[in-house]
C-alpha cells in the first residue's frame, strides 16, 4: 500500500489562508477590481464637477427609485451570504443551500431591474461623455453581478452534493468575498451616478 505525504490541518481556520493560494488569488482580484471601481468613480466625479452642466444637454438626472431598490437588494444579499457561511460553519448544509439560493435570487432580481433601467436611458453610450460613463459603469456592474451569480450557482450545486463541510469550506469563503465586493461596489457608483448630479 502506497504512503502519501500529508499534513495536519485540524488547526486551520475556515479560511485556510496559510495553505491555499485561492484565498490570496481572490484578494488580488478584488484589489484589481477595486482599482477599476475607484477609477470609474473618480472619472465620473471629475467630469461632473468640471462641467458647467451635468447631466449635459438639458437631461434630467437619472431616476433614482430602481437604483435605490437595487442597492437594498444588494445589501440584503450580503446578509444572506453571511448567513449561508455561518450555516456551513455550524454543519448545516440545508441552511447553506437556502442562503446561497436566496442570494442568487436577490442578484437575479437586480439584473432584471437593471435591464429595465438601462433600457429606459434617454441617451446612447456614444451621445456624450455622460452617456458613455452611465452605460460603462452600469454595464460594468451588471457584468460583475452576472459573474457572481454564475460562481455562486456552481457553489450551490456543489453544496447540494455535500461537498462543503465545516472543515472544507474555502470555496464558500472565496465566493462570499467576491459576492460582497460586487454588492458593495454599487455603493460608490450609486452615490456618484444618482446622488451626485442632485447635490452638485
Amino acid at each position: 500500500m502506497r504512503q502519501y505525504a500529508g499534513m495536519d490541518v485540524s488547526g486551520l481556520t475556515r479560511f485556510a489562508k496559510s495553505t491555499h493560494p485561492l484565498y490570496y488569488g481572490i484578494i488580488g482580484l478584488i484589489a484589481i477590481e477595486l482599482t477599476v471601481v475607484a477609477m470609474l468613480t473618480v472619472s465620473y466625479s471629475y467630469l461632473m464637477f468640471s462641467s458647467p452642466e451635468w447631466p449635459p444637454a438639458g437631461l434630467e438626472p437619472a431616476p433614482i427609485l430602481w437604483p435605490s431598490v437595487n442597492l437594498g437588494l444588494l445589501l440584503a444579499s450580503m446578509v444572506s451570504m453571511r448567513w449561508a457561511g455561518n450555516r456551513i460553519s455550524a454543519g448545516d448544509r440545508r441552511g447553506l443551500i437556502i442562503g446561497l439560493s436566496t442570494s442568487v435570487a436577490l442578484h437575479m432580481t437586480v439584473l432584471v431591474l437593471r435591464s429595465f433601467e438601462m433600457a429606459a436611458f434617454e441617451f446612447r453610450w456614444d451621445d456624450h461623455v455622460y452617456g458613455s460613463l452611465m452605460w460603462t459603469i452600469t454595464g460594468f456592474h451588471f457584468t460583475h453581478v452576472a459573474s457572481a451569480i454564475v460562481g455562486t450557482v456552481v457553489v450551490t450545486i456543489l453544496a447540494t452534493k455535500g461537498y462543503f463541510t465545516p472543515e472544507r469550506q474555502l470555496g464558500v469563503v472565496v465566493d462570499t468575498l467576491y459576492w460582497n465586493f460586487v454588492s458593495a461596489a454599487w455603493i460608490p457608483f450609486y452615490l456618484a451616478l444618482y446622488w451626485g448630479p442632485r447635490l452638485v
